[in-house]
Parts: C-alpha cells; structure tokens; sequence
C-alpha cells in the first residue's frame, strides 16, 4: 500500500492552532451527568446471514464502511481491492462497483464511501482528495475535486472520510501549501462541501506551522480526530466530536451554524504502558521509510470518542450514538460494546449493552434500520491497517482469522 497517509502524517508535524473547532459562546451547552436519564438496557445480537470468512466466495479484505441505502440493501467497502460489494437485505450478492484505476468510475486506496439521495455513490479517494460518482449499478456518474482554489498553487489536498444524510456533504482531510523556508502550512478540516467541491463551511479546523528541524509527534496536536469522528443526521444537523480527551460533542445546524455543545461527565479511559507502546509502534509505522527520526509523546488516556472504531453515529431514528474508548474497554456485564445514547435535545437517554459472540476492541458494530445491526470482524484492524499504510496490523480479525460481515437482528 502506498505511503500516501505517511506523507500526511509527517506533514502534521507542527503546532497546532484550533480555529474554527469550537462553537461561539453563546451556542446552549448540554452538560450531561455521569448516568444516563433512562439507565441502561441490553440488546442481544442474533445472527442472521454473513458474507466473507474462509468457507466464502467472497473473500474480503480491508472492510473500514458499511452502509445502508433506504431500500435495505447493504453497502460493504473493501479498501484492499478498491470496491463495494452490495447485498441484498436477506443477503444476496447483487453486484460489486468500482474497481481499482485511474479510468471513469474507479478508484485508488479509497478511504470512505457516502450513499446520495439522488442515485449515486461516492467514494473517497486519499490522493488526489476527491469522490468518484457511480449510479447504484455502478455506471460511472462523474467525480469531485476536493478544496477548489482553496488549495492554491503548489499545494494539494488529501481526504479521508466523507460524512452525509444523502444530501448535505462533509468531507475530511487536509490541505498543505507551501510556507516560508523549511516550514509547510497545512490545515487539516471537516468542511462542508459545494457541488464544484470547494470547502464553504468548516466545522472543525486546525492551522498547522510545519518546521522539521526538530520536532516531538504529539497526539494531542497532531492527530485529527474530527477526520473520523462526524455525523450527519436525518434532519440536516451535524454532529462533531473535535477533541481527543474530552467528551465533547459540536452541534450544528445544516448550513453550519454552530447549535450547541453536547457533554458528558466521564474520564478517558487510563492507558496501561502496553497501550502506549501500541501507540508509538503506531507512529513509527506511519513513517516507515521516512528519511526523519521520530520523537512520540502519547498521552495517558485512550481517546475519549473511539475514532478507529468510528465512534460517532447518527441512528435512522435521530439519536445520536456514541462509542467510547471506556465503553469498548469496559462494557456492561458480560456485553461486548456499551454505547451513550443522546436523544435529538442533546440529553443523555441511556446506554445500550450490545451482547454478542464479537469483541469490540478488535470487531465493529453498527447498527442499521429495522432493528438490525451488522458486525464486521477485524473492523479496528482494517483502520488501523489503513492507518499506517499497511505497516502495522494486529491480527484482530480473531480467531476466524478471516473478514467477516454478519448481518444481525437486535432484540
């Protein structure tokens, strides 16, 4: 796999100036108490079909989405091979679209996918930042330059994630530009984007001042979080959680106009000195390769919002769902995933103590309409693999030792 997000990375070097990743004073702030309004309540996941494992056809790779469009057909992206793979409800392979290329509905190491009211579906491509249009039969429906004349001369953009309710759309990533001497200014952003792809209205941003005479990888400063951790709900309104430590949530309105802050009394999550080992392997994997010694400073806490789990979601009823670092190191009894549930207000309702055969430190969980929910596993290994440019995995597939997508019922 190419080095591209290695590049990002390394170009992240630098301190970081928040400008537009925290609403204005007056916005209502919601600050929600450690319990939940309604307390907790338990779902068990039962397994209705899966696709992938090694008694499958299908083989699959890197699986880091899943979507579901209104009709119930499932969407699954497979970075590794550049495609989506789309099943019916009951299961049934329909078809794959995109395919790995340079041509007319193809793609290059794609990052995220978003499904558009108007037909198509679009994936993100890292390098050149773009989305690349199909129809839902895969017919090639065109493509979108990410950042316009935003970018400027000599500089470009790369995108990593893609956020929409099938009509307003968020694109993340960063933009670099050259600076004075030895210095790179990049900024990295959560936008939303117009129909020619310029970026009209940031919903978090950091301005980075990049110098490499020396430098320390701090987590704290050069890692975006908001790159992963968005949403868009059913009624426009935008959800964004911008910080690495707190819990703290940004709400806007749909044409960005920041609404209120959402949070929640609860510590990170302590790291153990293994976890912050497993972190400075993970930078060093980033730059593998690259002609720079790198300094890592992690912090004591797991990221309150699990970004690598894409810990933000908007459920079809409008609630919003949040995945911890605390909630997937320390679940209900015997569950394997607590998630904090915020009605539409912004109020704590309750937590959700998702049972299941699946551990989600290494599997994914998402839930879907219709009281169904799809489990992908090794989802945390298939971003983190991403993540570091193929230089690091932690075989969290499990013991299936294979990609597997299983479509569950919630009762």
């Amino acid at each position: 796999m190419p080095h591209r997000l290695q590049v990002a990375m390394l170009l992240s070097l630098a301190l970081a100036i928040p400008a537009a990743a925290m609403p204005a004073n007056d916005v209502i702030h919601l600050d929600n108490p450690a319990m939940p309004r309604d307390g907790a309540v338990d779902v068990q996941l039962e397994e209705l079909w899966r696709v992938g494992g090694d008694d499958d056809d299908l083989i699959l790779g890197l699986v880091t989405q899943v979507r579901q469009d209104r009709n119930g057909d499932l969407y699954v992206m497979d970075a590794q091979l550049s495609c989506v793979h789309v099943f019916s409800e009951d299961g049934e392979y329909l078809r794959t679209i995109f395919g790995e290329g340079e041509g007319p509905g193809e793609i290059r190491g794609p990052r995220d996918f978003v499904l558009l009211d108007d037909g198509r579906v679009g994936a993100v491509q890292e390098v050149p930042g773009k989305l690349v249009f199909v129809d839902r039969q895969g017919v090639p429906a065109g493509q979108l330059e990410i950042g316009g004349s935003g970018v400027g001369h000599g500089g470009f953009c790369q995108t990593f994630s893609a956020f929409t309710n099938g009509t307003t759309l968020l694109v993340a990533g960063f933009i670099q530009k050259p600076g004075q001497p030895g210095h790179l200014q990049q900024t990295s952003f959560l936008s939303r984007v117009d129909a020619e792809g310029r970026l009209v209205t940031d919903l978090a941003r950091v301005d980075n001042d990049i110098e490499f005479a020396t430098f320390v990888f701090d987590e704290t400063r050069h890692l975006a979080p908001f790159w992963w951790n968005a949403a868009v709900a059913p009624d426009g309104r935008i959800y964004v959680a911008p910080d690495l430590l707190r819990y703290e949530i940004n709400v806007f309105q749909p044409d960005g106009t920041a609404e209120r802050v959402i949070t929640r009394d609860q510590e990170p999550w302590p790291r153990t000195q293994a976890d912050k080992d497993r972190f400075v392997e993970m930078v060093q994997a980033v730059y593998h390769g690259m002609p720079v010694e790198v300094q890592v400073a992690p912090v004591d806490h797991e990221p309150t919002v699990a970004y690598l789990h894409r810990g933000l979601r908007v459920h079809p009823d409008g609630s919003l769902w949040v995945l911890t670092s605390r909630g997937i190191r320390e679940p209900g009894a015997g569950a394997m995933a607590t998630f904090d549930v915020f009605d539409p207000d912004g109020e704590f309702d309750r937590q959700v103590n998702v049972h299941g055969d699946w551990d989600a430190r290494h599997d994914g969980v998402f839930f879907l309409a219709d009281d169904r929910a799809v489990v992908v596993t090794g989802f945390a290994d298939a971003m983190l693999t991403q993540f570091t440019g193929g230089n690091m995995t932690l075989d969290l597939a499990g013991d299936a030792g294979s990609v597997e997508v299983i479509v569950c019922r919630v009762r």
